[in-house]
C-alpha cells in the first residue's frame, strides 16, 4: 500500500514504506531490539516491512495522535500512527520487555524507538520528495528545451523557405530588368553614334549621361544575378592559364574613364617572372575590377593606386601567388574589415553617404577567391588608405 503526495495540483510521488527507507536505515531499525524491545512498521496492507507483524489485535488498537499503550495477550505494546500531508502511510508498534528492567525503563526505551522511527521516516520522505521534484524538474526543463527545438527548427524551416523565394525573386526580376535595360544602353548608344540623324552638343552630354547611368545599373544587376546563383548553388570555375600581368593591364585600361575623372594615377609593380596561374578568367577579371574600381572611387582626387603582384609561399610551403591593391583614401576601421564582404554591407550607409555602392561586390570577392582556394584580407596602410590583399594557389 502506499500513500500519494500531492503539490501543486502534481502528483509529485507515490511512497512506497518498503522502498522509501534505505538499507542503512532499515539496518538500524533492525537492529532496535538491542535496547529491549521489539520493533515494527507495518504498512497500510498490514506487512511489516521492518520487525515482526504485531498481533492484529494490537494493529486495530493503535490510535492516531500521541503513542498509546495497548495489552493484548499478556505483553504490552506502544503504538503509534505515522501520517504524511494528511494520509496514514504506517504504524509503528513496540513490544514492551517482559524482563526485569521495569516497566518505565521498557516505556522510555519503546518512546524512544518510535520518535527514532519517526525522524528516519520524515527525513525519507523529504529525501524522496526532493529526488521526485528534481526529476520533474528535469523533466520539464526537458521539455521546455524540446519544445524551443521545435520552435527554432520551425524558425530555421520558415528562414530557408523565405530564402529561396527571395533569392527566387531576386533572380527573376533581376533578369526581368536586365532585357529592357540591354535595349536602352543599345539604343542609347545608337543614336550617339548619330544613326538616328545629327545630335547637338548638349544632347550628346545628355546621352553620355543616359549611357553611363545605364551601364552602372546593368553592373548592378549582373551583381545581383550573381549573388542570387550563388545562393543556389556553389561557384562553377572554368579554369585555365591565366597571364596576371596582362589580365591586370587589361582592367586598368577598362577602368581609364574613371581613372580620368577622378584624376587617379595607376603605379603597377608587375614581377616580369610570374608562375603559372590556373583560375576562372572571367572570375578573377571580376574580382579585379572590384577591387581597383573600389580603391579608385574612394582614393581622393589626384590621389594614387598601387597594384602590386609578387610570388610567395604558403604556411605549408606551397607556391602562391599575392596580389595586393592599394589606395590612399578613406580607410575601413580594423573592427570591419571581416563586415564588409557581407551581403549589402556598406560601411557608410547614411542617406548623405558620397560614394555609390550595392555592397556586393566585396561579397563576390569573397566567394570567387574562395572558390580558387584562395585567400582575401583587409589591412591597414601607414600612411592612410586600405590595403586588399588576395593569396592564390599558383599551378592546377
Amino acid at each position: 500500500m502506499s500513500a500519494s503526495l500531492a503539490v501543486s495540483g502534481h502528483d509529485l510521488l507515490s511512497v512506497s514504506l518498503s522502498k522509501l527507507l534505505s538499507q542503512d536505515e532499515l539496518g538500524l531499525l533492525h537492529a532496535a531490539s538491542d535496547v529491549g524491545c521489539e520493533l515494527s512498521l507495518v504498512d497500510l496492507d498490514g506487512v511489516a516491512v521492518v520487525g515482526q507483524r504485531p498481533p492484529d489485535a494490537v494493529l486495530s488498537a493503535v490510535k492516531t495522535g500521541a503513542p498509546s499503550v495497548i495489552e493484548s495477550e499478556g505483553h504490552s505494546y506502544l503504538g503509534a500512527t505515522f501520517f504524511h500531508d494528511g494520509d496514514e502511510l504506517c504504524r509503528i508498534v513496540c513490544r514492551m520487555s517482559d524482563g526485569k528492567q521495569g516497566r518505565a525503563h521498557s516505556l522510555r526505551s519503546a518512546h524512544y524507538l518510535i520518535r527514532l522511527s519517526e525522524t528516519l521516516l520524515q527525513s525519507a520522505v523529504r529525501r524522496e520528495l526532493a529526488t521526485r521534484l528534481h526529476h520533474l524538474q528535469v523533466e520539464e526543463s526537458y521539455l521546455e528545451l524540446l519544445q524551443k527545438s521545435q520552435r527554432l527548427e520551425q524558425a530555421v524551416a520558415r528562414m530557408k523557405d523565405s530564402e529561396r523565394i527571395k533569392t527566387s525573386f531576386l533572380a527573376t526580376v533581376s533578369h526581368e530588368l536586365r532585357t529592357p535595360l540591354t535595349s536602352v544602353i543599345g539604343y542609347t548608344e545608337m543614336v550617339l553614334e548619330g544613326m538616328a540623324g545629327p545630335i547637338s552638343d548638349e544632347q550628346r552630354e545628355y546621352l553620355d549621361t543616359i549611357l553611363a547611368k545605364s551601364d552602372q545599373l546593368h553592373q548592378l544587376i549582373s551583381k545581383l544575378l550573381d549573388v542570387s546563383r550563388l545562393e543556389v548553388s556553389s561557384v562553377q570555375l572554368v579554369r585555365a592559364c591565366v597571364d596576371l600581368n596582362g589580365l591586370i593591364q587589361d582592367v586598368v585600361r577598362a577602368l581609364g574613364p574613371q581613372l580620368r575623372r577622378k584624376r587617379t594615377r595607376i603605379q603597377l609593380l608587375l614581377s616580369d617572372a610570374q608562375p603559372s596561374l590556373q583560375a576562372d578568367r572571367d572570375k578573377l577579371r571580376q574580382v579585379l575590377e572590384n577591387l581597383i574600381g573600389n580603391a579608385i572611387k574612394f582614393t581622393r582626387d589626384e590621389g594614387e593606386v598601387q597594384i602590386s603582384v609578387e610570388p610567395c609561399l604558403s604556411e605549408a610551403g606551397d607556391g602562391r601567388v599575392l596580389i595586393s591593391v592599394c589606395d590612399n583614401g578613406i580607410g575601413i576601421p580594423a573592427h570591419l574589415h571581416d563586415k564588409v564582404f557581407d551581403a549589402f554591407y556598406q560601411v557608410d550607409n547614411s542617406s548623405t553617404r558620397q560614394h555609390e555602392g550595392s555592397g556586393l561586390g566585396l561579397l563576390l570577392v569573397r566567394r570567387y577567391i574562395s572558390a580558387h582556394g584562395g585567400k582575401v584580407w583587409i589591412e591597414d596602410r601607414p600612411q592612410g588608405g586600405t590595403i586588399f590583399r588576395i593569396s592564390l594557389p599558383t599551378g592546377s
